[in-house]
């Protein structure tokens, strides 16, 4: 009986121990989710707009929400048709994400598969979309960047691209490929 009891008492400890690191791991995860499935969705209307030779669409539900669906105007040029769409609550429900220029949610690709830009207004669209978690706790941020502003360093891939703002990684030397 006393071993038992021992038994469960180190089970118990270890249980409380590995709680805070699941949890992160857990909220890192959703993250992680949520990250991928926008960039996914940015790759496939970009390549649909391209296979279409037409402006395609990728629309995000609300500046905080990380619903997202992508369209075409019909022959009509009247009419959306939604292509692809995605939920939050099918990967991650403790996520939220912030755009860049603020209350923007739209991005459209020409006919190249190209970020159609306004040279009028370079603000008229997403440029940047950063995913954090709504949970309090040491879970990572990762930051879609559609449209960068400033030209990538030597070595950083252009167009659309997931990357981790921590600051502290810009500054390595090396340079870490994670840091945006």
């Amino acid at each position: 009986m006393i071993e038992l009891m021992v038994a469960i008492a180190i089970a118990a400890l270890l249980i409380f121990l590995a709680g805070p690191s699941f949890t992160t791991f857990l909220r890192n995860s959703e993250i992680r989710s949520t990250s991928e499935s926008i960039i996914n969705g940015l790759r496939a209307a970009a390549a649909e707009a391209a296979n279409r030779n037409k402006r395609v669409t990728f629309e995000l539900a609300t500046a905080t929400n990380a619903d997202w669906r992508f369209w075409v105007l019909d022959d009509d040029d009247a009419t959306q048709k939604t292509l692809q769409s995605y939920a939050k609550a099918e990967a991650g429900r403790n996520s939220t994400i912030s755009v860049e220029p603020a209350g923007q949610r739209t991005v459209t690709f020409n006919g190249l598969g190209r970020v159609e830009i306004d040279p009028a207004n370079r603000d008229n669209h997403i440029q940047y979309i950063t995913i954090a978690s709504l949970v309090p706790g040491e879970a990572r941020s990762l930051r879609i960047i559609i449209d960068d502003k400033t030209p990538p360093a030597a070595g950083k891939p252009r167009g659309l691209r997931m990357c981790d703002p921590d600051p502290a990684l810009a500054v390595l030397v090396p340079p870490d490929p994670r840091a945006c």
